[in-house]
């Protein structure tokens, strides 16, 4: 869920990723981080992130079809998940890595580490 802050992000475990202009709704971006990366999902009005990485076969899903639902399904096998909160509706009970996001300055930041 996002969480809109009038401060910066004060702890390095930030990651800077796209601004707000560049981002229209119904879209993904990334962000490189680690081996999988993160995908930045942008739908309704809230912006939620998670591990690029589809449970299925561990391949990306941000090139995957974001429904108009709120769901996304994996480019690949069509794993679906829910954007709200990664929830995996192929195999319910099982879900996406998700990571915290604000929204600072017209900027999404996504956290990485606690």
């Amino acid at each position: 869920m996002t969480e809109l802050t009038s401060t910066p992000p004060a702890e390095p475990n930030w990651l800077p990723g796209p601004k707000l202009a560049d981002f229209p709704d119904k879209t993904t971006r990334t962000i490189d981080y680690g081996n999988d990366g993160i995908v930045v999902i942008n739908f309704a009005g809230q912006v939620t992130a998670f591990r690029n990485s589809c449970l299925h076969q561990d391949m990306p899903i941000h090139a995957g079809y974001l429904a108009g639902d709120g769901l996304l399904l994996c480019p690949w096998h069509n794993w679906c998940y829910q954007v709200s909160n990664g929830d995996c509706i192929t195999v319910p009970g099982a879900a996406l890595q998700q990571y915290p996001v604000q929204i600072h300055e017209e900027r999404v930041w996504v956290k990485v580490k606690d």
